[in-house]
């Protein structure tokens, strides 16, 4: 049983890495990320899920005090110099591969706007005011307001 989603936000030389793959029986990008499982904290689960779907071991920076969705906890994940390579979700193990839910790992551009969608820009908005009210200013911030054309 999974109470809720733990889901990371990682950012390396102005991309964002997500997954691909199977969402709802539609094939599209998400954030890294999954099922939060009974007696294990957010925290715990974003860094399994990191573990599992992209074979790293990721540094929490911070957690967001806001949310999108009710019942996400997203976290904003540092890899350092680690490489990532496709991992998987335990539970799909049995799965055929275009059922998959990860079946790749993309890393968009932020200069490729179109290519992120609402929920992800809505995130990226709760990301600068959460690095700004935390006065942290890793040097992809500038380039990620002007993604969502914010001109704080």
């Amino acid at each position: 049983m999974r109470i809720g989603r733990a889901q990371a936000i990682i950012i390396e030389d102005n991309k964002i890495l997500f997954g691909y793959g199977n969402i709802r029986g539609k094939l599209g990008h998400f954030f890294i990320g999954g099922g939060i499982e009974v007696g294990e904290t957010a925290c715990e689960a974003v860094l399994r899920e990191v573990n599992e779907e992209i074979n790293v071991k990721g540094k929490i920076v911070f957690e967001f005090r806001k949310e999108v969705s009710e019942k996400h906890f997203t976290f904003l994940i540092d890899i350092g110099k680690e490489k990532c390579t496709l991992g998987h979700d335990p539970e799909e193990a049995e799965w055929e591969k275009k059922c998959l839910t990860l079946q790749q790992l993309v890393w968009i551009p932020f200069s490729d706007k179109e290519r992120f969608t609402a929920i992800d820009k809505a995130h990226f908005m709760i990301l600068i005011e959460e690095c700004i009210e935390r006065k942290l200013n890793p040097e992809w911030l500038t380039e990620l307001k002007q993604l969502v054309g914010n001109k704080i």
